[in-house]
């Protein structure tokens, strides 16, 4: 029996023996785990840390915040600069291939230059409409057709106007806009500030001195009787200025109606642009047939059918670098750059069909273009156009669309009646 217990005895020692290891073994386990869990989370921390690169100090943070405006600041300017170089362009090449259409004795037929260019600018229009995905408007067709005809009488009497005045003359005269604008007003009883008069009166004053200051446009014949040639020049030109009041009367008119109607519908800046230059290309058809003027489009197209295109496709794409240029940065700088473009293409215009000017049109041209930077100066200082788009914020606010609407009234960017999308001068009309 003692034999027995002692057995017992030593049997139960071992097995609690055995236990004790056994829990020890666990216990130094779990210690392991836990030890090897907590490096885990340290690593997979630290490649998180590496993957997004997260800064980990003040110094690290404002690091990063500049190094992200520098991108942002770059992305920018690319984009400013692929504008300016786009309206420069684009209306730099219009300019020069209008005034090669309408300059050593080639001649325009107005009818035929409205119905190629009117479809080119339609169908921009249409892809522009396409692309922004805007709604159809619900303004009348009828309405439309007064828009397009309007328009259309701004183009015509601005292209026949190029019979008898020089290409320079019609930019500088067009940057009289104003005058029949503020005569209307003024007679409605709208005031203005003093400085838009002296604005405008020392722009007219530039243009007379212009106009004064040369010969209108070279004739064919080379007539002997100095007397009657300057009375020829004297009489075309008088006639070319009169064209080009009436572009710029109807202009105001198109102007006008289109605020009418805007305040009352709703329509995106592409679908109106389509509507009216499709009724332009409607009107110009019709006209074309009426007067049995086909012939001529038909000897137009075989002549200049290039030039057409040419002038078209420049026109359209320039109007979208306007479009792209006010969204992104303002109508502010988009008529700065307008009235880079504007002394660029006069320049151009003088340097390439060799123009020579007297002393009297440099000083009118002076005048005229010191005028118009005088304007933008003063637009800059009332606040006008201050608010910039950045890309990620391409429809302006109300306010901004305010400020937009001034700007384009005063006709910075539309010196060629012949190149009026005026779906693009309304960006507004997306936000009412």
């Amino acid at each position: 029996n003692s034999n027995e217990e002692q057995q017992q005895q030593q049997q139960q020692a071992s097995a609690e023996r055995s236990n004790q290891e056994t829990k020890s073994n666990h216990k130094s386990a779990s210690r392991h785990d836990d030890s090897s869990s907590k490096n885990d989370d340290k690593t997979s921390i630290q490649s998180l840390d590496s993957l997004y690169q997260i800064p980990s100090t003040p110094v690290a943070l404002e690091r990063a915040a500049n190094n992200d405006l520098g991108g942002a600041n770059v992305s920018r300017n690319i984009w400013l600069f692929c504008c300016f170089f786009g309206i420069m362009v684009s209306f730099v090449c219009y300019g020069l291939l209008m005034e090669y259409a309408t300059s050593g004795g080639r001649k325009l037929h107005e009818l035929s230059f409205l119905f190629v260019t009117s479809g080119l600018y339609t169908l921009t229009a249409a892809a522009g409409r396409h692309v922004r995905d805007e709604t159809p408007t619900s303004i009348p067709p009828a309405r439309f057709a007064i828009l397009g005809l309007t328009s259309m009488g701004s183009t015509f009497c601005s292209v026949r106007s190029l019979r008898y005045v020089i290409y320079p003359i019609q930019v500088l005269a067009k940057s009289c806009k104003p005058v029949p604008v503020m005569i209307m007003g003024a007679a409605m009883g709208k005031k203005y500030p003093l400085r838009k008069y002296m604005n405008v009166v020392m722009i007219v004053a530039g243009v007379a001195l212009f106009m004064m200051g040369g010969k209108s446009k070279k004739h064919d014949d080379d007539s002997d009787d100095s007397d009657s040639s300057s009375s020829l020049d004297a009489s075309s030109q008088l006639l070319g200025i009169l064209l080009l009041f009436v572009s710029l009367c109807f202009d105001g008119g198109t102007g006008a109606y289109e605020d009418k109607l805007m305040a009352v519908h709703q329509v995106g800046p592409f679908d109106l642009m389509y509507n009216i230059q499709l009724g332009k290309t409607i009107l110009a058809g019709i006209g074309l047939v009426v007067l049995n003027q086909v012939h001529e489009f038909l000897q137009m197209c075989q002549d200049m059918g290039f030039l057409l295109i040419a002038l078209g496709l420049s026109g359209a794409l320039g109007q979208i670098f306007i479009f792209v240029t006010i969204a992104k940065f303002g109508a502010l700088t988009c008529s700065i750059i307008g009235l880079a473009r504007k002394v660029t293409t006069l320049v151009a215009s003088i340097v390439f069909f060799g123009h020579s000017l007297s002393g009297m049109q440099f000083t009118g041209l002076f005048v005229a273009v010191g005028a118009m930077v005088m304007n933008f100066w003063g637009k800059k200082g009332g606040g006008g156009g201050g608010h910039e788009h950045g890309p990620n914020k391409p429809t302006p606010t109300t306010k901004d669309d305010e400020e937009i609407q001034k700007l384009l009234d005063d006709n910075d960017m539309d010196d060629e009646g012949d190149v009026e999308l005026q779906g693009l001068q309304h960006p507004v009309s997306t936000l009412r």
